[in-house]
């Protein structure tokens, strides 16, 4: 993924922020990790739910509607071929990139929420937004490019962790986008295993699919993973900020001297 320039210029680099904003932040920064907790246990609750709620509360009639659709030589056709894998993508690479793009962000927040109430953090910027190339992330399309929020300007170690899942969640990966086919495989496979109107050995089958392609998309996607995402401490987050290591270097030491400055001036 690339990145026009560092980081956006609204962040005000190497600036004091406000008195007001200074006050406010702790909130503002809790207030967004609730937003994306929120859409991230949302999310895992529709993947996870539906499959129950597919399998018992409409289960005759999911079965009956199945069976008439394949029975149908034409409606089989549309089915198998359009309409399953279009449902198999959704929920496998989509439910990937819902929950990957959502839960960084989370704990990105939080993780601001505490450096604001931290006085070694004091009177400097906590995150910075960097702008991707257009088409590289996921969203909708943009003109310039789609805005990438909540990045430390001040790295660690866990931030790089971090960071590592945040660059995967809203990159376009394609290995990673076919790794997760079988996952969403697994979510059929999954409904027929609990459905009480399959037959009994169906049930067997379907769930041994299930395990077995929940198997392939976690070694799969862990290949994928591991091959488009910088390890972490190698710079987590250069292929969502472009800040390279001496970058870093540089902006550490701008800190440092805003620090001192501020220590003399007060």
């Amino acid at each position: 993924m690339t990145v026009a320039g560092d980081r956006t210029r609204s962040t005000n680099d190497g600036q004091r922020p406000g008195s007001a904003s200074l006050a406010l932040r702790p909130l503002g920064y809790l207030l967004i990790g609730l937003v994306w907790s929120a859409i991230w246990l949302l999310a895992v609750t529709l993947l996870v739910g539906s499959v129950p709620y597919l399998a018992f509360v409409d289960s005759d009639g999911l079965v009956e509607g199945v069976g008439d659709r394949i029975s149908n030589p034409v409606e089989a056709v549309v089915f198998v071929g359009i309409l399953l894998p279009i449902l198999v993508a959704a929920v496998g690479a989509g439910g990937w990139y819902v929950l990957t793009a959502s839960w960084p962000l989370a704990v990105l927040s939080f993780t601001y929420v505490l450096r604001a109430l931290n006085t070694s953090y004091a009177g400097e910027k906590l995150s910075y937004t960097a702008r991707a190339a257009w088409g590289s992330t996921i969203g909708p399309p943009t003109v310039s490019g789609v805005a990438l929020s909540l990045q430390p300007v001040r790295p660690t170690p866990f931030t790089d962790r971090v960071m590592r899942f945040y660059v995967a969640g809203w990159s376009l990966n394609g290995r990673m986008i076919l790794a997760m086919l079988p996952a969403g495989a697994a979510w059929v496979t999954a409904v027929g295993a609990l459905a009480p109107s399959v037959p009994e050995v169906l049930h067997v089958v379907f769930g041994a699919l299930t395990v077995l392609l929940l198997g392939a998309s976690w070694t799969l996607g862990v290949r994928a993973f591991r091959a488009s995402v910088p390890a972490a401490g190698a710079g987590a987050g250069a292929g969502i900020s472009a800040m390279s290591a001496g970058r870093r270097a540089e902006r550490l030491e701008e800190l440092k001297k805003q620090r001192e400055r501020r220590l003399r001036n007060g």
